[in-house]
């Protein structure tokens, strides 16, 4: 599996066009009282966070119905989201600040920080003609990221580039029936945990609080937890990080010299009741494997993917290596662990691998095996292993070079997405864009409880095959 760029005609059909109604920055609102100020401080980058500076933006979003005519489409609206968002940021600096990059001409290393300078985050506000909720949720069938792609803005930019371009970007996209909220925001200032601590904070103010009530002088009483911004570096590591990188090879774009097969993606939704048929399976199978580590609900399901993928992906040797990478949150493997609410990245890529023979044969609990032992091998002491062989010899990797026969496996169930009511009720659907890759796969919480939805983007002719896979799509829907 490879790296295809998106075609450059990666655009909605001419029926469903998007209109841009506004453009604006929002700046972060005065710190609340009684709040510790992190504006204008500046956050040294950690291993941790430079492994994103090489790959795009994140891009996810929420889909709403509309509760009423009037409420999410009022004029009132645009101006509630910038207020509160503006509180929001307050909150978290970092998303309304910039990066800074320093070169150093004499051995061709730079280093990166982030300023939390007040810069603002971008809010754009559109409108989608001829585009209903039903386009967006209803996903079952293979499509051209083209449609989704255009709700995001900034689409394509690369986390280096945040020393120039706001490392938030909202766009509030009105729909025939609902709206769309895609955030785009750069993964090299936050991981997914931190994103969507940020969200659920955002929502709630904007919940709590009509536009014309809110005052930056206000106290916030909030659910959520106050994030804990700062710089974490291991025991031995000084600041500023040195490490080779070229702005102009991260941000060029390959040319294309052969034609490169379309991708697609698709939405499968596993439920509770079919994860946990393919956990028992899983479990039941590691008796037959002389096993006895009990395997996960979600290590289940990713491993039926997994298969499926293999199985029907076409030229692979049955003795060629194939991976399956999965970010794993260090938050709570580090010793001493970290805050949960630690705002930045704390996520590694573990790597299961297998040959493609194997995986294509064995059961689902050999390739639930694999990842069980992949993550149980994440702990404090291979953290501390990953970042000081790091640091012996920097390095930053493009996607498409972390790609070759690897699923990509990014997000988590454990996310809470649903929750996220601005004031107009709570999403129908969560979506995620960007960083398109043969093989990309995005784990998101499904709506019905203890159920995921799973998206995945890959070459036309594998995903047919896993389409009209008997043995996968029994445990979809």
């Amino acid at each position: 599996m490879n790296d295809y760029p998106l075609p450059p005609e990666i655009h909605p059909p001419p029926e469903k066009t998007i209109q841009i109604i506004s453009t604006s920055i929002v700046e972060p609102a005065a710190s609340p009282p009684n709040t510790t100020n992190h504006h204008d401080i500046e956050i040294q980058f950690t291993p941790f966070d430079i492994q994103f500076l090489p790959l795009q933006y994140a891009q996810r979003g929420l889909l709403f119905r509309n509760p009423s005519p009037q409420k999410p489409n009022s004029p009132s609206t645009i101006p509630r989201l910038k207020t509160t968002l503006s509180r929001a940021l307050s909150i978290f600096p970092p998303f309304a600040g910039r990066l800074a990059a320093v070169q150093y001409d004499d051995d061709g290393t730079a280093s990166f920080s982030l300023n939390c300078n007040g810069a603002g985050a971008l809010v754009v506000h559109a409108v989608a003609n001829g585009l209903s909720a039903a386009d967006i949720l209803h996903s079952d069938d293979p499509t051209s990221p083209g449609v989704l792609h255009s709700l995001f803005s900034m689409n394509g930019a690369y986390g280096c580039e945040g020393v120039s371009k706001p490392l938030l970007v909202v766009q509030f996209t009105q729909l025939a029936d609902g709206f769309f909220m895609g955030f785009t925001f750069s993964h090299a200032a936050a991981d997914g945990s931190s994103f969507w601590h940020f969200l659920s904070t955002w929502s709630e103010i904007s919940r709590n609080a009509a536009a014309e009530s809110v005052s930056p002088q206000s106290e916030l009483i909030l659910e959520n937890p106050v994030p804990v911004i700062g710089t974490w570096f291991l025991d031995g590591i000084e600041p500023p990080i040195r490490f080779p990188f070229s702005f102009d090879e991260t941000v060029q774009k390959p040319p294309i010299s052969l034609p490169l097969p379309p991708l697609l993606q698709r939405i499968f939704h596993f439920s509770k009741d079919k994860i946990a048929q393919l956990k028992a399976r899983a479990n039941s199978e590691q008796t037959d494997i002389g096993s006895a580590k009990p395997i996960s609900s979600f290590q289940s399901m990713l491993a039926h993917i997994w298969r499926a993928v293999i199985r029907n992906s076409h030229g692979l040797d049955p003795d060629e290596e194939v991976h399956c990478k999965l970010l794993v949150d260090f938050r709570h493997r580090l010793r001493p662990k970290l805050p949960e609410a630690y705002f930045g990245n704390v996520v590694l890529f573990a790597t299961a691998t297998a040959s493609a023979g194997d995986l294509a044969a064995k059961g689902i609990g050999f390739a639930a095996l694999k990842l069980n032992e992949t993550v149980e091998r994440q702990t404090d002491g291979e953290g501390r292993r990953w970042v000081k062989e790091w640091m012996e010899k920097p390095e930053v990797r493009k996607l498409g070079a972390m790609a070759r026969n690897s699923l990509i496996v990014a997000d988590s169930p454990r996310f809470e997405v649903y929750g996220n009511d601005f004031g107009w009720g709570k999403p129908v659907a969560v979506r995620a864009a960007g960083n398109y890759s043969d093989g990309k796969v995005t784990v998101l919480r499904g709506k019905e409880e203890g159920s995921v939805d799973v998206q995945i983007c890959l070459v036309d002719a594998t995903m047919k095959g896993i389409g009209n896979d008997s043995e996968f799509m029994e445990f979809v829907g």
